[in-house]
């Protein structure tokens, strides 16, 4: 009973090092990759029609989710 019981408090600990440790795997996208992605998010806010007062939140979020989804760290700030 105390094994079960301790792998019942260890199992959800382990689970939350063992995420934090493949996003610390994540590494940095280069200047190059972080601008073709910027250049994709620009055309898709044209095609979806976003207002310049929202451009930048919406490219940002669109990079860092294409960023994400490659294995690199988010960034904080896009050029556009």
């Amino acid at each position: 009973m105390k094994k079960a019981l301790l792998a019942l408090i260890v199992a959800p600990l382990f689970a939350v090092y063992a995420t934090f440790a493949v996003a610390d795997d994540a590494v940095d996208a280069s200047a190059e990759t972080i601008k073709e992605y910027t250049e994709m998010c620009l055309n898709w806010a044209k095609d979806d029609d976003i207002s310049n007062e929202e451009l930048k939140p919406y490219v940002l979020k669109c990079v860092n989710d294409e960023l994400g989804s490659e294995g690199y760290k988010k960034v904080t700030d896009v050029k556009i």
